[in-house]
């Protein structure tokens, strides 16, 4: 698998779709406005291949879609609802099971952590990461929710692509998308450091300050979302081109 050139067909996919179409960013913009509904609905159509980027238009199809692949998403997510709520329970039984004076020694020692289920919780959100992706686009292709959970077939087309090639190509996109996000985080720490001891907590400049952070996140992450589901489409994409 040619990483490079994946990373690059994405950049340019985004660049040309995106980032020199402003009427699009903006519409993309307004979508994440929309809880992001219709963004996810953006999303499932990238992943369905079309190519050049696709127009923001149809927003009633946009946001029946976006809702299907959250719920997709949602459904994915209930083993470890459930794991969180098994580690999390200990601190209300403990404090149903004392007295009032007892309270607060048992909550703590409710907190105490289950080692067990925090690697199981860990290890399963791994699979469910691994899982999603080819999930999701499954789904997008056959508009069809027993192809988003038929998970041998997801298990056997994950095989195809190779497990190694596949794990390396998400840990490639995480860390393209998390490096630019935490210099970014960096940044608005320093500045709001900076800008807080300047103007000695003013709240009107430190209400500003969180206002450009919101603006700046909100310009910046449609450009992150087309990349990551143009990257990944290829990537499902690259069973077909080396067959």
């Amino acid at each position: 698998m040619d990483f490079g050139m994946i990373l690059d067909d994405a950049l340019s996919y985004t660049k040309q779709g995106v980032f020199e179409n402003s009427d699009r960013w903006l519409k993309l913009i307004i979508a994440i406005l929309c809880l992001g509904i219709p963004m996810n609905g953006y999303v499932m159509r990238i992943y369905r291949g079309l190519q050049p980027a696709p127009e923001v238009d149809h927003w009633g199809s946009l946001f029946v879609d976006g809702l299907k692949l959250i719920l997709l998403g949602l459904v994915y997510a209930i083993p470890i609802f459930i794991l969180y709520a098994i580690m999390y329970s200990s601190i209300f039984l403990a404090a149903m099971s004392q007295s009032p004076m007892h309270l607060d020694a048992a909550m703590k020692s409710g907190w105490a952590p289950n080692i067990g289920l925090i690697v199981l919780i860990f290890l399963v959100e791994i699979a469910i990461g691994i899982i999603m992706p080819v999930a999701s686009i499954r789904f997008a292709r056959a508009n069809s929710f027993s192809e988003g959970f038929n998970i041998s077939a997801i298990l056997s087309y994950i095989g195809k692509i190779g497990l190694i090639n596949y794990i390396i190509a998400l840990v490639l996109i995480t860390l393209v998308i998390a490096i630019p996000i935490c210099i970014l985080a960096l940044g608005f720490i320093l500045l709001g450091g900076i800008t807080m001891v300047i103007f000695k907590l003013n709240s009107i400049v430190i209400l500003g300050f969180i206002l450009a952070m919101i603006l700046i996140i909100l310009i910046l992450a449609p450009l992150f979302a087309v990349f990551q589901a143009r990257y990944m489409t290829r990537v499902y994409d690259s069973v077909a081109q080396e067959g």
